[in-house]
């Protein structure tokens, strides 16, 4: 009788456990709106691995976006947004109109930012025009059934409206470090000393006249921002949206959590917020076996593979004439097999006999092959890290100054070479290429930066999804949103109290200089009263 009860008391806690689990496994499940208006590959590598692993966690996802997923995913629900729009092309538009993208490589900073804020604008408006967005849009919030909503955060801020529309948190994804454009989201808080802005500074110290100048650049490009960018983004939510609210505002109090694709030895370390969560390399997933006439070209290289990727932003045969004649030759005279990987195959003619032309590999996949010596790109920071993760030894080729960011830092931590476009021979190549794939420390290095790279509590991803998981449970994760954000800048910086403490030391010494004058001259006026008394 009494092990009777006993099993039964052991039943009853274990249903009532398993019910708890159940109801704590449950409410763990949300349903996430992703918004993706970009059609860039590069940039939806890292949305497109988020996307997946939160369905494997059993979320419901909605995606809208302007590049397909490439697979069908259980609890992923898809819908692209066609037509397409051409970022680059349209950048290349406004910017150098008639020219190349190394003509739009060589524009000044605030040209280029001007013009990016333009055609951010223009990529977000073509976004919600399309039919899908206009269906979401209409719904009430009693309708909207969302719980969470990521968004793709390059130069796309007013998507945080649909957030505030609805009352619902928002988290943001910045794919690449482009421009420092992640400076200009949270450098309102920050010391410029921090941050530094300058492209070419990478100095622990910055001395007088570099804090001087970083000041001076920090000013005059927030000033742009909040005058082009962010005034162009609020356009578009009062358009579409209907709502009077500015990007600021909404960057202070509605967007949750802020995930950033980088993470040391790969940036400069700086002060962050709580919400901005360094998940850098969380798109790089474990190797796969390459397709079957990749593989068989790559295992049948005796000496080795050299792979070529030099960005998505311009077709291989816009390259320009002179550029491509170097490549063609410089490939043609080497031992190695090479793997390019061009958007516009059929419009290449000469190509040497030993490269394989591909419009679309998995380069994560063919850069964990060891055949594969050395990578040739173009520095964007997701290939670097890439690299890096895979032990591949890099040359860079970069056009834009984010680039040249990069692969300064690339260098300097020893895992690359570059070679600018003023050095760009045959004979320059063929050393670079030599140097990466002969010297031995190029590969010790490398895998000691990637040991570093992957150091961290959680892996890249896992920390992302904790933290999206995080702003979930906790109904927008307004524990983690700093004060600072919505404070006045002179008031952040203390710019008033300096002020008034400037104004009362001021005071002070005024007063104090005032009163040694003044008893000085009344000791001087009462020893002339004396000598006068004492000759009368």
């Amino acid at each position: 009788m009494r092990f009777a009860m006993q099993s039964k008391s052991w039943t009853v806690l274990h249903l009532t456990l398993l019910s708890l689990l159940l109801v704590l496994d449950s409410s763990r499940a949300a349903n996430i709106l992703v918004l993706f208006p970009h059609a860039s590959e590069s940039h939806f590598a890292v949305m497109r691995t988020l996307v997946a692993e939160l369905a494997s966690r059993e979320h419901n996802v909605t995606v809208y976006s302007g590049h397909g997923l490439s697979e069908q995913l259980e609890r992923v629900v898809e819908h692209v947004v066609q037509p397409e729009f051409d970022f680059w092309s349209n950048l290349q538009e406004q910017a150098a109109a008639g020219g190349s993208l190394q003509d739009l490589a060589l524009l000044p900073d605030s040209k280029l930012r001007s013009s990016l804020a333009v055609v951010g604008a223009r990529a977000v408006e073509h976004f919600l025009v399309q039919a899908p967005l206009l269906k979401l849009l209409q719904l009430s919030s009693v309708e909207f059934e969302y719980d969470l909503i990521i968004v793709d955060y390059f130069y796309t801020e007013a998507l945080l409206a649909l957030g505030y529309k609805h009352n619902k948190p928002t988290i943001g994804i910045i794919s690449t470090d482009f421009g420092n454009y992640m400076n200009a989201v949270q450098e309102a808080l920050l010391p410029v000393a921090c941050s530094p802005i300058d492209y070419e500074t990478y100095t622990k110290d910055l001395g007088f006249a570099a804090r001087l100048g970083n000041i001076r650049e920090c000013m005059a490009r927030r000033k742009q921002f909040y005058n082009e960018h962010y005034a162009a983004q609020d356009k578009i939510i009062r358009k579409h949206f209907k709502i009077a609210v500015n990007i600021p505002e909404l960057q202070a109090h509605h967007l949750a959590l802020l995930l950033l694709n980088n993470h040391v030895p790969l940036w400069t370390p700086r002060p962050l917020l709580p919400q901005i969560v360094p998940a850098g390399g969380l798109h790089i997933r474990g190797p796969r076996e390459l397709i079957w006439n990749v593989k068989r070209y790559v295992e049948e290289s005796a000496d080795g593979i050299i792979y070529i990727q030099l960005g998505n932003e311009q077709p291989c045969g816009q390259l320009p004439e002179q550029k491509l004649k170097i490549l063609f030759d410089f490939i043609g005279a080497r031992k190695e097999r090479f793997i390019w990987t061009c958007h516009d195959v059929t419009t290449l003619q000469g190509l040497p006999k030993n490269v394989l032309i591909q419009h679309s590999v998995p380069q994560i996949d063919i850069l964990a092959h060891p055949r594969v010596r050395a990578f040739i790109m173009n520095g964007d920071l997701l290939s670097i890290q890439e690299g890096i993760m895979r032990h591949v030894p890099m040359l860079g080729l970069p056009n834009f100054q984010n680039e040249r960011k990069n692969m300064q830092l690339a260098v300097q931590l020893g895992v690359a070479l570059q070679l600018d476009q003023s050095n760009f021979t045959k004979d320059a190549l063929n050393w670079a290429l030599d140097e990466l794939t002969k010297q031995q420390h190029y590969q010790l290095t490398i895998r000691e930066v990637s040991s570093e790279f992957r150091d961290r509590p959680l892996g890249a991803l896992a920390n992302a999804m904790f933290w999206v998981n995080y702003v979930v449970r906790h109904k927008g994760g307004t524990a983690i949103r700093t004060r600072g954000i919505d404070i006045a800048s002179n008031h952040l910086h203390l710019f008033d109290l300096f002020v008034f403490y400037f104004g009362l030391a001021t005071t002070i010494c005024a007063v104090l200089i005032a009163t040694y004058f003044g008893v000085a001259y009344a000791l001087q006026r009462k020893r002339n009263d004396l000598k006068l008394s004492k000759l009368s």
